[in-house]
C-alpha cells in the first residue's frame, strides 16, 4: 500500500522547479568558519531550500518530501506548513533542478557560486538582496507543462463567477506574482493571452487573468491539468462543464467550485468526487430571443 502511493506521488524535477518558483525561497544562511574566527561577520555560506503552503492544502510538502527529502515543520498556530530542506543536500538538489526553473534560475546560480565561500556576510546579504530582483532570461517560448502545473498549484486560482442578472458564470485562471517575478506570467501571457493588470500600495503587485469559455479552458487546462495536485480537481471540473461547450447551469457550477476551494488537500484525506459534481450540474440549451423595434417615420 505505501510503495503503491509512493509510486503515485513521484514528482518530476520540472514540477518541483514550478512550484519553488511560486510558494518556495532559496536562501544562504551562514556559519562560523571555525570556532576560533571572532570576526562576528566572517561567515561560510550554506544554502536553504523553503516550501510553504496552507495547512490544509500541504499534501504536495508531504509529496515533494517523499521525492527530494527534508523536513516538515509547522507555524503561525499551523495554520501553514514548511519544508526546509538545508546543507549538502539542499545544494545538490538545486543543481539537479536550476535549468528547470524560470523565475528564480538566474538568483539559483548565484547562490550555488556563493555556497560554502566564506564571506563578510553583511555585504553578501546586501548583494543577494540585489541579485534576487535580476530577471532570468532567456526565458523559455512555452511554459512546460510539468512546470506550469507546479508553480499553477503554488500561486495560481481557478475562479468561477457569476455575474448579476446571469445565468452563466466565468470562469478564469489566475496569477499573482510580485513585480520583480513577472517571468512565469509573462510567458503563460504570450501562450495562452489575458490580461495584465498591476496593482498593490506601491504597484509592486502583477496579475494575469485569463477569461476561459470552454474553448480557451480546454486548450489551457487540457495541457496541464493531469500533472496538478492541489488543484487538479477544480481544474478537471471546469473541463467538464467545458465539454457542455457553455457553462449555463451558472449557481449550480459556481456552488460545486466553492466546495472544491474549501475542501482539505492533505494525504489523509479523501479526494472529492469530481464526477458526482459533475452529474448534478444541468446542460441547460438556451435560445436567444430578439425583439423587433417598431420605428416610426418622421415625415
Amino acid at each position: 500500500m505505501l510503495e503503491n502511493r509512493q509510486n503515485k506521488s513521484k514528482l518530476s524535477d520540472k514540477y518541483i522547479a514550478g512550484f519553488l518558483d511560486a510558494d518556495g525561497s532559496i536562501s544562504l544562511y551562514w556559519r562560523k568558519v571555525d570556532r576560533a574566527d571572532t570576526n562576528p561577520e566572517t561567515r561560510r555560506g550554506y544554502i536553504a531550500l523553503r516550501f510553504t503552503q496552507q495547512t490544509k492544502k500541504d499534501e504536495v510538502l508531504y509529496k515533494i518530501q517523499e521525492n527530494i527529502g527534508g523536513k516538515i515543520s509547522f507555524y503561525e498556530n499551523k495554520e501553514a506548513t514548511e519544508l526546509l530542506i538545508f546543507g549538502n543536500k539542499a545544494q545538490n538538489i538545486l543543481n539537479r533542478i536550476k535549468k528547470h526553473l524560470v523565475i528564480k534560475r538566474h538568483y539559483a546560480n548565484v547562490v550555488l557560486d556563493m555556497a560554502k565561500k566564506v564571506y563578510n556576510s553583511k555585504q553578501a546579504r546586501i548583494y543577494l538582496k540585489e541579485q534576487r530582483k535580476i530577471r532570468s532570461l532567456p526565458l523559455p517560448n512555452y511554459p512546460p507543462r510539468q512546470w506550469l502545473a507546479g508553480y499553477f498549484d503554488g500561486d495560481g486560482c481557478l475562479c468561477a463567477r457569476l455575474p448579476r442578472k446571469r445565468n452563466s458564470v466565468q470562469p478564469t485562471f489566475e496569477i499573482t506574482s510580485s513585480d520583480y517575478d513577472s517571468e512565469g506570467i509573462e510567458i503563460i501571457n504570450k501562450a495562452f493571452g489575458g490580461s495584465i493588470n498591476i496593482f498593490g500600495k506601491n504597484k509592486n503587485l502583477i496579475k494575469l487573468t485569463i477569461t476561459m469559455p470552454p474553448s480557451k479552458a480546454k486548450k489551457i487546462l487540457g495541457y496541464f491539468a493531469k500533472h496538478l495536485i492541489t488543484k487538479k480537481e477544480q481544474a478537471y471540473f471546469i473541463l467538464g462543464c467545458a465539454s457542455m461547450e457553455h457553462y449555463h447551469d451558472g449557481n449550480n457550477i459556481k456552488e460545486a467550485m466553492k466546495q472544491l476551494k474549501v475542501h482539505p488537500h492533505r494525504l489523509n484525506e479523501p479526494k472529492p468526487d469530481v464526477s458526482l459534481l459533475l452529474s448534478k450540474i444541468k446542460d441547460i440549451k438556451f435560445k436567444a430571443t430578439y425583439k423587433r423595434r417598431q420605428y416610426k417615420k418622421v415625415g
